[in-house]
């Protein structure tokens, strides 16, 4: 007997899929709000650690609205894309503010808070409420290429194909209720199977056609095009960046400044990229350091200079203008960093 798309996807996944990752374990909404927010553009792996802190730090979603902002990233710190820690405290305090402490069981009101799209409001519809909603992230929308032969490049009238596609497979899962179990259990096999085959075996290179439960109807796999599909985007060239990083040490304590709430790393603290004190004192210029972002490779020279008290005094004086302060023992777990800072950080603890 055949099975359809979605009874396929939802057995392989009963059998072949992952069970066991910490946010699978509930339907609080919170939760499953809080792993799909980490779960964009990070790795499996990456993300559990930094869930579990969360969770700890900010049991819920009141917890996470009422923290300080500087908290938050300083928990975030090393997860990159920043822009979601800062989306994630906002969205926490609308849910407050707007919900009452509860997220919405729709992804027409989901979509509406801040951070969250409308796959990651539908993945949180169904994973929460049992809400039938029809999800499109990045592993899909690979899935729908290939199975069905999609191949126009990237771009608004290709994603409304993959999105038609998508709700249409939808309601085919959605009429599947007599696979063994009631209906809210098969819907959410069926989006963490697509969720999974896409992350375990229909991966972007080398993916594993021989064991895929869709393989007999798959078009690229068929015309041997697994390779090509999806068509890729156009590369965007990467932009050489050079930055001096000046670095005042007193006392074993190091002066950061918090950054602008826009641009490369907003609202972390780094170390000031233009001297800030005059100084007859040798600096020390460091190994230049790499770090990639999307469109850019960073090139940072730190330059290493001890500053005695009349010098440190100087730049305590200047706190209130720049928002400096000085990284010490106490403080260091509080304060958000981005990951080249914390490297560079590292070395002169070493």
């Amino acid at each position: 007997m055949s099975h359809t798309f979605a009874q396929n996807i939802i057995l392989w996944q009963r059998q072949h899929g992952r069970h066991s990752l910490p946010w699978q374990k509930t339907t609080d909404a919170y939760h499953v709000w809080l792993s799909e927010i980490m779960l964009q553009q990070t790795q499996v792996i990456t993300v559990m650690d930094y869930y579990e802190r969360f969770l700890n730090r900010f049991p819920t979603v009141q917890d996470l609205a009422r923290a300080d902002t500087d908290d938050v990233l300083a928990l975030w710190a090393g997860l990159g894309y920043y822009s979601r820690a800062r989306n994630l405290h906002h969205c926490a305090k609308q849910v407050v503010s707007d919900f009452g402490g509860t997220f919405p069981p729709n992804p027409e009101q989901l979509i509406t808070l801040k951070g969250i799209g409308a796959s990651t409001a539908a993945a949180i519809a169904v994973f929460a409420y049992g809400y039938p909603a029809a999800i499109l992230d990045g592993n899909v929308k690979r899935i729908l290429c290939r199975y069905f032969g999609i191949d126009t490049p990237p771009s608004a009238s290709t994603d409304k194909t993959l999105w038609a596609q998508a709700h249409e497979q939808l309601i085919t899962a959605v009429a599947a209720r007599d696979i063994q179990f009631d209906h809210a259990t098969a819907l959410r096999a069926y989006t963490q199977g697509l969720m999974d085959l896409g992350a375990t075996l229909c991966t972007r290179s080398k993916p594993a056609c021989g064991i895929c439960p869709l393989v007999n109807d798959c078009i690229a796999y068929r015309d041997n095009r697994t390779a090509e599909l999806p068509l890729r985007k156009t590369a965007t060239a990467v932009r050489d960046v050079h930055i001096d990083l000046y670095i005042y040490r007193h006392h074993n304590n190091i002066w950061l400044e918090k950054r602008p709430k826009t641009g490369i790393w907003a609202s972390l603290y780094s170390f000031p990229e233009h001297p800030l004190v005059s100084t007859d004192t040798s600096t020390q210029t460091l190994n230049t350091i790499t770090h990639r972002l999307t469109h850019r490779q960073l090139y940072l020279t730190p330059h290493l200079t001890e500053l005695d008290d009349v010098q440190a005094l100087a730049l305590e004086d200047m706190e209130s203008v720049n928002g400096g302060l000085w990284l010490t023992k106490s403080n260091h777990e509080s304060i958000g960093v981005p990951k080249p800072v914390a490297t560079v950080l590292n070395l002169l603890s070493e």
